[in-house]
C-alpha cells in the first residue's frame, strides 16, 4: 500500500470583496433610537471573504481551484468537506494542512455619503485533513477546518456619519468519516461537531457589548454521500449535509435591544438562534486523456428554513460550481468559476422592524457575493510531500436597502 504525505500544502486566497452601498431616507420620527438606525442604515457594508452566504466557498487547495466544485472529483483527505464518499477513492494513508489568507477590501457610505473602510481587513483559517485505507472497501478519515465567518470593524468611523459597529463570526467543524467502495460506487458517512463564535458590539449613542465579548456555542450535525462511476471517465455524485443548531447567548437579542426591539419597545425582540442550514449537492467529474478533469456542481443552501437566518428575511440559495484540471507528471493547474445568488433579501419597510432587519443584515450579515473566479495548481516534490496553492478573486459588488 503506497503511503502519501502532503503535509506542506499553503493554500492562498486573496478575495477582493464588495463594496456595499446604502442610499435611503426615513419618515419616522426621529427619536435617539430610530435616529441612530437611520445612521447605521445608510451605513450599510459588505464582508463576504469568498463566500457563499457566510460559509466558506471550498476547503483544500484542489477544490478551491476547481470554483469550489468537488462533489464528485476526488481531491485528497479534504474531500471529506464536500462528499464523504469521495474517500473510497484514496489509495493509501494522506495527511493535507493549509492555510487560508484572507485580505478583503471593504468599505460602506455614510450618511452623507462619507465612506470609510472596515478594519478588519485580514483573517487566517487553517485545515487539517487526514484519511487511511483500511481494506479494499473502507477507508477512514478525520478533518477540521473553518468553514464559515463574517466580520467587520467600523469602531475608528466618524460617529457624526457612521455607527461604531464591530462584529466577528466564525465556525469550526471537525468531521470523522468512514467510507465504503466497490469499484462501481461509494459511500460515506460523517458526523459533524460544529463550534461557532459570535461577537456584536456597536454604540449608537449607547454602548453595547462595549466589552467586544464574543459568546459560543457547539452543536452536532452529519453528512452522508455516494457516488456512482457510470464509465471509467464519468462520475456522478451527491452528498447532503444536515442543519446544526447554534445559539450564541444573548448576542443578537442585545443587539436588537439596543435599537428599541424588547418587549414593550419598537417590535418583535430579535432571538438568538442561528442554526447553520442544511445543504444538498450533486455533482460530476469527467476525465478526458488521464490528464485533463472536468468538473461541475450544484448546491442547494437553505438558509430560508435555518433558525435565525430566516427570521433576517434570507432565502434558499443555489451555487453553481465549476473547474477544470490539467494534471502532469508532477504538478496540476486548475481554474474554476463559482456562481451564487444572493440570499439576503431586502425588506421593503412597513414597520420599524424591517428597517432594523435590514440594517441587522448588512452591517452584521452580509453576505451577497455572487461571481467568483479561482485558479491554483500543485507540485509534487517527492512521494511523501506536494505544495498547492491557490486564489480567489471576487469583483466588487455594490447592493442598496431602505431604512425607512
Amino acid at each position: 500500500m503506497q503511503k502519501w504525505v502532503r503535509m506542506c500544502r499553503r493554500h492562498f486566497v486573496d478575495a477582493i470583496c464588495q463594496k456595499h452601498t446604502k442610499q435611503g431616507e426615513t419618515n419616522m420620527k426621529l427619536n435617539k433610537i430610530t435616529a441612530a438606525l437611520c445612521i447605521a442604515g445608510v451605513s450599510a457594508t459588505q464582508l463576504a471573504y469568498a463566500t457563499n452566504g457566510d460559509e466558506m466557498m471550498a476547503v483544500g487547495s484542489q477544490s478551491t481551484a476547481l470554483g469550489g466544485s468537488g462533489v464528485a472529483h476526488f481531491i485528497g483527505a479534504e474531500s471529506t468537506f464536500s462528499n464523504p464518499a469521495m474517500l473510497g477513492k484514496s489509495k493509501g494513508s494522506e495527511f493535507t494542512g493549509g492555510l487560508v489568507l484572507f485580505t478583503p477590501k471593504v468599505s460602506n457610505d455614510g450618511m452623507f455619503g462619507t465612506d470609510t473602510a472596515s478594519k478588519a481587513s485580514t483573517s487566517y483559517i487553517p485545515d487539517v485533513s487526514y484519511s487511511s485505507r483500511i481494506s479494499d472497501n473502507l477507508t477512514y478519515g478525520i478533518a477540521m477546518a473553518g468553514i464559515a465567518g463574517m466580520g467587520v470593524d467600523y469602531t475608528g468611523a466618524n460617529p457624526a456619519t457612521h455607527i461604531k459597529a464591530k462584529s466577528a463570526m466564525s465556525i469550526l467543524r471537525v468531521v470523522p468519516t468512514i467510507a465504503y467502495n466497490t469499484n462501481e460506487y461509494g459511500l460515506g458517512f460523517s458526523p459533524v461537531f460544529q463550534y461557532g463564535s459570535l461577537m456584536l458590539s456597536y454604540n449608537n449613542g449607547g454602548a453595547v457589548n462595549a466589552a467586544e465579548t464574543a459568546e459560543t456555542s457547539t452543536g452536532f450535525g452529519y453528512s452522508l454521500g455516494g457516488y456512482f462511476n457510470a464509465t471509467p471517465a464519468l462520475t456522478l455524485a451527491a452528498s447532503y449535509q444536515s442543519q446544526i443548531a447554534a445559539k450564541y447567548g444573548t448576542q443578537i437579542s442585545k443587539a436588537g435591544a439596543g435599537f428599541g426591539l424588547m418587549a414593550g419597545g419598537f417590535g418583535t425582540p430579535f432571538g438568538d438562534d442561528l442554526n447553520q442550514p442544511a445543504e444538498m449537492k450533486a455533482g460530476v467529474a469527467y476525465t478526458m486523456a488521464d490528464s485533463i478533469t472536468l468538473t461541475a456542481d450544484y448546491k442547494l443552501i437553505q438558509w430560508g428554513s435555518a433558525a435565525g437566518y430566516k427570521d433576517f428575511n434570507w432565502k434558499n440559495q443555489t451555487v453553481v460550481a465549476i473547474g477544470a484540471k490539467y494534471a502532469a507528471n508532477g504538478f496540476w493547474l486548475g481554474v474554476g468559476y463559482n456562481n451564487a445568488n444572493n440570499p439576503i433579501s431586502e425588506i421593503t419597510p412597513t414597520i420599524y422592524k424591517d428597517s432594523a432587519i435590514n440594517f441587522f443584515n448588512n452591517m452584521f450579515f452580509p453576505a451577497v457575493v455572487t461571481n467568483s473566479y479561482t485558479l491554483g495548481g500543485g507540485y509534487t516534490i517527492s512521494n511523501a510531500l506536494s505544495l498547492e496553492g491557490a486564489a480567489v478573486i471576487t469583483p466588487e459588488v455594490k447592493t442598496a436597502v431602505s431604512a425607512s
